[in-house]
């Protein structure tokens, strides 16, 4: 028997679509199939240039420029992806990231950006589309990003560490919550992967480097083994999988996690 992934027919809209790890999501997914509703703080002529660049089809993605801590703008556009695809029905809260950040030399208004980016900005898609799902009973797929230092902080991340274990906190928590609803929930942790703010963390910081390199045996996520752990999740092949936290990190977290 043949096992393979069709997204033929599915609507699958994806935050931080412009990212380097969202490069092989966007690349893959649309590959399966799937027609994508993409959102990013880029305009709309940058976001064209981009996804011409990855050989993206027009046809295969809607494209909104939005700030996604704003959550006037998710509302917008989670309201426009819903008009243009009722049935859709998987999304992804894929944007986040940050660089080094010491606690002690970082301002209360740039940790609370941070946070807010790497999690308030999730609640107000979660809430956005939740408020589309339920009238409409339509039994759902909420895919966040995360990231294992949720589980295995480091020194310099205090924000970002506490809002990726926030969220998946808040996952498991919505997956609890809606379950009757057929609504699911779940979370994507990669490792250090070398794309993004991941690997602009990587080579800024030696003790982040050293720490990367010994727990995960000097292996490191690409980003396509990330965006394939995606795939997964949107399939048929996951459909009974639920508040998880996939953790898509080459066994760095073997014996570290909390």
């Amino acid at each position: 028997m043949t096992i393979s992934i069709d997204l033929c027919g599915k609507s699958i809209l994806l935050t931080g679509a412009l990212g380097a790890i969202a490069e092989h999501m966007v690349r893959r997914l649309a590959a399966a199939g799937a027609t994508l509703v993409l959102t990013d703080i880029r305009t709309e002529a940058e976001a064209k240039r981009i996804l011409d660049a990855w050989k993206i089809e027009p046809s295969s993605y809607l494209y909104f420029a939005a700030d996604i801590a704003d959550s006037n703008q998710v509302d917008r556009v989670v309201h426009a992806a819903f008009e243009k695809f009722p049935q859709l029905d998987t999304v992804i809260g894929h944007a986040g990231g940050c660089g080094l950040h010491p606690f002690a030399i970082t301002s209360e208004a740039e940790f609370e950006k941070i946070f807010r980016f790497n999690f308030l900005s999730q609640t107000y898609l979660a809430r956005a589309v939740l408020a589309q799902w339920s009238p409409r009973k339509t039994a759902g797929h909420l895919i966040f990003t995360s990231s294992y230092v949720a589980r295995m902080p480091h020194t310099k991340i205090s924000a970002y560490a506490s809002a990726k274990a926030a969220l998946e906190n808040f996952a498991r928590s919505l997956a609890m919550e809606y379950t009757e609803a057929g609504i699911r929930v779940n979370v994507v942790s990669p490792g250090n992967v070398a794309a993004g703010s991941s690997l602009k963390v990587f080579e800024e910081d030696p003790a982040y480097r050293e720490f990367v390199l010994r727990v995960s045996l000097g292996r490191r996520n690409s980003p396509e083994s990330v965006a394939d752990a995606f795939v997964f999740l949107c399939s048929p092949l996951a459909r009974e999988i639920n508040g998880q936290v996939f953790s898509a990190d080459y066994g760095g977290g073997i014996g570290n996690r909390l």
